[in-house]
């Protein structure tokens, strides 16, 4: 009787320090989402560039997206910003959290940039 008492103990020990073992964990580190475009009648396509914690990087050209007339500048601009907020919902709904935005027009031409900086929840 003591003997399977024992075992009881030991096997029930076994298991409860089963859930303190480490999983395979997560990404760490930040995850940086940068969206560009150019607007006017030379520009190039808008893009978003995801740059993961390891460093690989995935570029997601915009072709969809009409750029070249005054007219559609501010349209362009407006549809730059909703893909990036549509990878940044995809990218929270997997764990990751924005902790920083930065927004810039760089250069002559005017190339507008938006990074966001990500955090893993």
């Amino acid at each position: 009787m003591k003997k399977l008492v024992l075992f009881a103990v030991l096997g029930l020990a076994a298991a409860g320090s089963w859930a303190f073992y480490p999983s395979s964990a997560a990404p760490e580190g930040y995850l940086m989402v940068v969206g560009s475009g150019r607007p006017g009648p030379k520009s190039d396509v808008p893009e978003i560039t995801v740059i993961q914690p390891n460093g690989e990087s995935q570029v997601q050209r915009l072709t969809n997206i009409k750029v070249g007339t005054e007219r559609n500048t501010t349209a362009a601009a407006v549809e730059l910003h909703r893909a990036e907020l549509l990878k940044i919902n995809s990218l929270a709904a997997q764990g990751w959290r924005v902790t920083n935005v930065t927004q810039s027009t760089v250069g002559v031409g005017a190339t507008t940039e938006t990074v966001y900086m990500l955090e893993r929840r």
